[in-house]
């Protein structure tokens, strides 16, 4: 199987762009902002020398831009709500802020502060949603516009040494990549991606998670991935809830899921959890539980167009140290090859174990090779040991 090329994150740089380093200025203040009247007062007061620079109608509610750190830069109709940008790009860090964005309670408190954050327009407009985004130890967020709009949603975003990258319109729901490349993690979540509550929880802390765009739609989809693993998610991927719930979980895990593929509630719930496991496009997209615990433990590699059915590959490379291949355009169709893989390696040829109850219990008291265009009948090879 060919490996698939990572997706790529365009974002446009919000707001004004970065001050050049070593450049100091007065703070530029635009009109009614700041509650109309000359900062340092109980709306806006800095850091530093005050080199920052607020758009039009900007913190406006007491306490909403404290402390601002040297090089702030906010855009027009933002930071205004309690607390909303206290704190920003102070202790070294930097934060840019986009128009009509951090409008939340404690919206981008901290952000960048010791850190790094980018945040574009219409953006973080949720109780806490970027709250320490970029905080801590060199941490760095960049969120794309009309992203991370959830209570909590990019909560610790990148946080203490991690990196985090989101394209527009991603990480919308409650929750969405709260913990997304926490803990010197990495995430590159791409634009409509991490859609749904609890999407993308902890994807990438203390690991490496890329997820293309559309990928991670739904109630707890990729909440766990790449939690010290690695995962790659490619386009329109681990859509429905909780799919791709664990993938790639664990030290060394590794998950790599092409593109149109785990497709249904629990589909790839488990995938690569503590294990390995690549899938092709357009496979383990059939009704519930597809491919639910392919390369658990174990080691499972699933070919193009393959395990789309109820149970399909259901416990494919379950135990540890198992591995397990399935061709292309195989194990389709009801508990097709339901216990390949549980307790011996076994491979299963392309174009193989598409019917009911097709290759049952492949794999599970002995090992077991199936070739090409085997087993398609009805209970045909159901029992094979």
């Amino acid at each position: 199987m060919k490996k698939r090329n990572a997706c790529i994150v365009v974002l446009v740089v919000c707001c004004f762009g970065l001050l050049p380093v070593g450049v100091a200025q007065a703070a530029k203040i635009g009109k009614n902002s700041c509650g109309g009247t000359e900062p340092p007062n109980a709306y806006c007061s800095f850091e530093g020398t005050g080199d920052v620079n607020i758009g039009n109608d900007s913190c406006n509610v007491v306490g909403a831009c404290i402390n601002l750190g040297d090089g702030v830069k906010i855009g027009n109709n933002s930071c205004n709500a309690d607390d909303a940008c206290v704190d920003i790009g102070t202790d070294g860090g930097m934060a840019v802020i986009g128009k009509d964005s951090c409008n939340s309670e404690d919206g981008c408190a901290y952000a960048g502060e010791d850190g790094y954050a980018d945040i574009g327009n219409n953006s973080c407009n949720s109780y806490e949603a970027c709250y320490a985004a970029g905080y801590s130890s060199g941490g760095r967020a960049t969120i794309g516009k009309d992203a991370c709009n959830g209570r909590y949603a990019c909560y610790y975003a990148g946080d203490s040494g991690g990196e985090l990258t989101v394209g527009s319109g991603a990480c919308n729901g409650y929750h969405a990549c709260c913990y997304a490349a926490y803990d010197g993690g990495s995430a590159v979540i791409d634009k409509g991606a991490c859609q749904g509550n609890y999407a993308c929880y902890d994807a990438g802390d203390s690991g490496l998670v890329e997820i293309c765009s559309g990928a991670c739609k739904g109630y707890y989809a990729c909440s766990e991935a790449g939690d010290n693993g690695q995962a790659i998610f490619d386009k329109d991927s681990c859509v429905g809830y909780y799919a791709c719930y664990r993938s790639a979980y664990g030290t060394g895990a590794m998950a790599e899921i092409g593109k149109g593929s785990c497709v249904g509630h629990y589909a790839c719930y488990e995938a690569g959890y503590d294990g390995e496991v690549t899938i092709g496009k357009g496979s383990c997209a059939g009704n519930d539980y597809a491919c639910y615990t392919a390369g658990y433990s174990g080691s499972a590699a699933i070919n193009d167009k393959s395990c789309n059915g109820h149970y399909a590959c259901y416990e494919a490379a379950y135990a540890s140290g198992i591995a397990t291949t399935i061709g292309r355009q195989s194990c389709n169709g009801s508990e097709a090859c339901y216990e390949i893989g549980d307790d011996f390696s076994s491979t299963v040829g392309k174009g193989s174990c598409n019917n009911y109850e097709s290759c049952y219990q492949v794999g599970h008291t002995a090992t077991e090779n199936i070739g090409d265009k085997q087993c398609n009948e009805p209970q045909e090879c159901s029992n094979e040991t």
